[in-house]
């Protein structure tokens, strides 16, 4: 566990950061600190993800002045947000859900995804006073109740703004009602809803491994998947860059998109996404920032693992290895031979397939160069890969009456 302090106005906000991977940021309900969501940083950190759970302002270690404004409380989850190497799916429980819609609504295209927990941004001002008075007494007075009670107008419109995936997680015993939801669905058509059995209003505290497991789930979207890569690509300068077809990013978002109707695994859609980060040797540029701290927070140690394999590649001399018993990826930069695995020779061998169809679809020039060399080598991996890119490579060669190469093999 890492605890970083992030100095704002009036305050020092404190947050521990568990785990690696893309980037979750919780913010807790009113009342509540930081270590109410330490099972839930558990559950994300064993799946590949971080989690980083702030004090907000006013709370825990997190002091200071403020803290009776929903805006400036927002203002403090815009910084954390802007500190990620990543895009993050934020989850906001009660005030830290109520703080991440005013947060979104200047930040709205640097999240790949929100989930309010037990939040609305519009509860009715007279129910939301009794209730608050039942359960946590004088805390009903508290000035920040009346300033997020005002806001319900604004949290509207900035919720309204959000086309990032949506999840809203109610409590079984929630004061959350159905209307409720049905007004937030009006707002965010495309928000998805869910009920998590026994628990209250406090989600995070009562049912810790329900809300963890139903966060993981989001994470795996392919729509946050795909906003948090083409985040980065864009401050990557990705769609700057010509190539066959366009530009670098709509080369690497149609490569995504024929691994994923390939049925590949996500990781590797996710890889092939971004698989020119750090250049290839037949395309020596790399993109802006790509470290492997950044593309970890991007994609995941595996992915990552892939892109970094296939961009230091020697193709010259691997790919005479990949039909024996020992396939090898030797680095272009240093020589060093590195074994690849089953699933990591697969991978390696589907992405190559699917980005050189991609470059020839779109290149006329180099298809006549290269495309009866490569489609010969693509072959001669058929019992490296699956069906559908042997049977890609099989339609390629049958519509551009490139004949005899099956024969050969």
């Amino acid at each position: 566990m890492t605890t970083v302090r992030i100095g704002r106005p009036g305050a020092t906000i404190v947050s521990d950061s568990t785990g690696s991977g893309p980037p979750v940021l919780l913010l807790h309900a009113g009342g509540e600190r930081r270590q109410v969501w330490a099972p839930v940083q558990d559950a994300l950190a064993a799946a590949g993800y971080q989690g980083i759970a702030f004090d907000l302002r006013g709370h825990g270690a997190s002091g200071g002045v403020g803290g009776d404004a929903l805006d400036v409380i927002a203002g403090d989850v815009g910084a954390m947000i802007d500190l990620l190497d990543a895009a993050p799916v934020v989850v906001g429980a009660s005030l830290g859900g109520f703080a991440a819609l005013l947060a979104l609504a200047d930040r709205e295209a640097a999240v790949a995804g929100l989930v309010l927990v037990d939040v609305v941004p519009d509860p009715p001002p007279d129910r939301t006073r009794s209730w608050l008075a039942r359960t946590v007494g004088p805390l009903a007075d508290h000035p920040l109740v009346d300033d997020i009670l005002r806001r319900g107008p604004e949290l509207r419109r900035a919720a309204a703004t959000v086309s990032a995936p949506v999840l809203l997680l109610r409590g079984e015993r929630s004061p959350l009602t159905a209307d409720d939801a049905a007004r937030l669905r009006e707002l965010v058509p495309h928000a998805r809803e869910a009920s998590i059995a026994g628990a209250g209003h406090l989600v995070a505290r009562d049912a810790p491994r329900q809300l963890g497991e139903l966060v993981v789930d989001l994470l795996g979207d392919p729509l946050v998947r795909a906003r948090r890569i083409d985040n980065h690509l864009r401050r990557a300068g990705a769609d700057a860059i010509a190539h066959p077809g366009g530009d670098l990013l709509s080369h690497l978002r149609r490569t995504a998109a024929t691994l994923e109707q390939w049925q590949a695994p996500a990781w590797v859609v996710d890889a092939a996404h971004v698989h020119a980060a750090y250049g290839t040797d037949g395309f020596p540029e790399g993109l802006a920032g790509a470290t492997r701290d950044c593309l970890v927070a991007v994609v995941g140690a595996q992915a990552e693992a892939l892109v970094e394999r296939y961009g230091s590649c020697d193709r010259a001399a691997s790919y005479p290895s990949f039909r024996t018993p020992e396939p090898v990826h030797v680095h272009r930069a240093t020589g060093r031979r590195t074994a690849f695995t089953d699933v990591q020779l697969r991978a390696f061998a589907e992405l190559t397939i699917a980005n050189e169809l991609d470059v020839f679809a779109h290149s006329p020039e180099l298809a006549a160069r290269h495309a009866r060399e490569t489609m010969r080598l693509f072959t001669s991996w058929s019992s490296i890969v699956r069906d559908p890119p042997r049977r890609a490579v099989r339609e390629w060669c049958a519509a551009h009456h490139i004949d005899g190469i099956h024969r050969e093999q």
